[in-house]
């Protein structure tokens, strides 16, 4: 039995706190870099239709 726990990131609040600012920072690309060279096992950033979190 594999006793290894998975480590998912969510970044969605990265890109949000960059929309609330109206800056083009903090990137939640290097979000993502950081939590997969910190050793996470999936990183996911929910598209939402009208994209306002991702401009």
């Amino acid at each position: 039995m594999n006793q290894h726990r998975l480590l998912g990131v969510n970044i969605d609040h990265v890109a949000t706190i960059r929309q609330a600012r109206g800056t083009r920072y903090p990137e939640p690309i290097q979000a993502a870099l950081v939590a997969e060279q910190a050793g996470a096992d999936a990183i996911t950033l929910h598209l939402r239709e009208d994209r306002r979190h991702i401009q």
